[in-house]
């Protein structure tokens, strides 16, 4: 599966990883650099991912407010 195409759970999960491989790890500087660059794209994505669910519950919880007013 691409990155573009996983769940939040997985983009969540695989970020938890590069932050702990971060952290334990002895790592050379362009390897910590190219996970450290994965791990922004990985946040972005969930962030965006948040961003829509958010927009998706407004806009159900407003069509709710609608039909009940």
């Amino acid at each position: 599966m691409s990155k573009e195409n996983l769940t939040f759970e997985q983009s969540l999960s695989e970020l938890q990883e590069i932050s702990d491989r971060l952290e334990k790890e002895d790592l050379s500087l362009e390897q910590a650099i190219e996970l450290f660059e994965s791990g922004i794209k990985l946040s972005k994505d969930c962030h965006n991912k948040l961003a829509k669910a958010k927009q998706k519950i407004e806009k159900l919880t407003d069509t709710e407010n609608c039909t009940n007013d």
